[in-house]
């Protein structure tokens, strides 16, 4: 009974300790089941080197609780921005984004799109 109960209690800790992290700043840290590790990270690092700052430096005066966590339009983690990376781009390739403003640089939309990929290949 005590070899069944340790084996249990090892069993339950590999599972808890097992989960791997996206390394996002506001993220629990779970890839959901079917994710490719891999691309993840891959898309999780673009995020990190090529929109994070661009998106704090560019979308925050109009999205006004940016940093207000609950906020649905906070793409300031990589959670949220993965959740909205087809909606960021149609917005910004389109011209809605920013609001009231020129239509960004290719360049800034390129950036947009390659984010939105490598979330596609996600899984």
């Amino acid at each position: 009974m005590k070899q069944i109960l340790f084996l249990s209690s090892l069993a339950v800790f590999f599972l808890l300790t097992s989960c791997s992290s996206s390394g996002g700043d506001d993220d629990d840290g779970m890839i959901p089941s079917g994710d490719d590790p891999v691309a993840l990270k891959a898309a999780q690092d673009y995020y990190d080197d090529n929109l994070k700052t661009f998106i704090a430096d560019n979308c925050v005066s109009c999205h006004e609780n940016y940093h207000n966590k609950s906020n649905a339009s906070n793409y300031g983690s990589f959670a949220r921005a993965r959740a909205a990376a087809t909606s960021m781009f149609n917005q910004v390739n389109s011209g809605s984004m920013p609001k009231g403003g020129a239509k960004l640089p290719q360049d800034d939309i390129d950036k947009f799109e390659e984010f939105r990929d490598l979330i596609n290949a996600i899984n």
